[in-house]
């Protein structure tokens, strides 16, 4: 008996990204451009405050938004991604200290999903040392925090630019 083909829909790429400052840094935004494809949508940044954990290296004064590309790609593809992230990290870093923080995950009709190179209790292995944790999910006209899901995502201060995103990519995708 033959095993069936794999098939997966394309998903949304998503950038969750930590900078200094308040407004989008433009070096930062090409790069991302340079890498990704033009954006599709730039969120509103938040103020990342609910944590010390970034600020040895980064510095104080963090926000974080949520960025959407044009590009879509297949699930599985979001592990090289990740790797393609954490690089653009170091490029972008100064004296050996990373100053951005470039969280990529891709977005369905269902769920926002971060890939991580920290293994933990409720991610899935992907493969290469990528560890896949689902943070959101969708229902009824809402994304919902997991139980387990970092307190910005509790919080969910992205959430209308997420739903924007969720109806840009439905519209374009299905």
């Amino acid at each position: 008996m033959a095993l069936p083909h794999s098939f997966s829909e394309p998903v949304q790429l998503l950038a969750f990204v930590l900078q200094k400052g308040p407004s989008w840094d433009p070096d930062l935004l090409n790069l991302l451009e340079k890498t990704w494809g033009r954006i599709l949508h730039q969120g509103s940044l938040f103020l990342f405050d609910k944590t010390n954990y970034y600020e040895s290296e980064m510095g104080q004064d963090l926000y974080r938004g949520v960025i959407s590309f044009e590009c879509f790609i297949s699930p599985e593809a979001i592990v090289s991604e990740k790797k393609r992230s954490n690089q653009l990290e170091l490029d972008f870093s100064l004296s050996q200290k990373r100053s951005v923080n470039i969280d990529v995950g891709y977005m369905d009709l269902d769920k926002v999903v971060l890939p991580s190179f920290k293994r933990g209790p409720f991610k899935l292995y992907a493969g290469d040392g990528i560890w896949l944790d689902m943070l959101l999910t969708y229902a009824k006209g809402h994304f919902k925090p997991t139980a387990w899901a970092f307190d910005d995502f509790v919080r969910n201060p992205y959430e209308r630019d997420l739903l924007l995103v969720r109806e840009k990519f439905k519209k374009t995708s299905h």
